[in-house]
């Protein structure tokens, strides 16, 4: 699974005002968070959107919520038992989810390169410019170069107009999941 994938449960049930505004609640309440007896019904299924994402942590009996901020870091996270040898070298330049240096050596950088791709885009869908600045911004700030590295390494290919991206079909197929 791509991290855009990984990460759209999380951002949908953040996209509600309502469900956003009350994780944020429970993000400032801290460590005790609420006591779900104080909620009304309406909040009680806002709050059930949020536990189905992940976002929010009930006791066993259901009489406390407590968010779970650890929730973003680890969706960003590299899944090592997926990696192989040449993902777990390319592993080690994230921090946090973001890339922490560009390698130089030609070999090292086409692997984090291609790691790359298989976190950030799934192969047969077409992304906009815009797509793509924002799928790379989550791992390094220098878009327009990350985005020219993919091209060049033909990762990813661009359409004649400039205007999409797709994972390169060669690669697309060679892709594990």
């Amino acid at each position: 699974m791509s991290q855009l994938a990984s990460l759209a449960p999380i951002a949908s049930a953040l996209s509600d005002p309502a469900r956003l505004r009350l994780y944020a609640q429970l993000v400032l309440a801290g460590e005790s968070g609420f006591d779900t007896a104080d909620l009304n019904g309406g909040t009680g299924r806002l709050l059930a959107r949020l536990a189905q994402a992940g976002l929010v942590e009930l006791t066993a009996e259901g009489s406390r919520a407590v968010a779970r901020e650890q929730v973003f870091a680890d969706a960003l996270r590299p899944d090592q038992d997926a990696a192989d040898d040449a993902d777990a070298e390319a592993a080690k330049l994230f921090k946090d989810g973001r890339i922490t240096e560009m390698p130089v050596r030609p070999a090292r950088r086409q692997a984090l390169l291609e790691y790359l791709t298989r976190r950030a885009f799934e192969p047969g869908v077409s992304y906009g410019e815009p797509e793509v600045n924002i799928a790379l911004r989550q791992y390094w700030d220098d878009t327009s170069a990350l985005r020219r590295y993919l091209v060049d390494a033909r990762l990813l290919t661009r359409s004649a107009d400039g205007r999409s991206y797709r994972v390169a079909a060669a690669l697309g197929e060679g892709l594990p999941g």
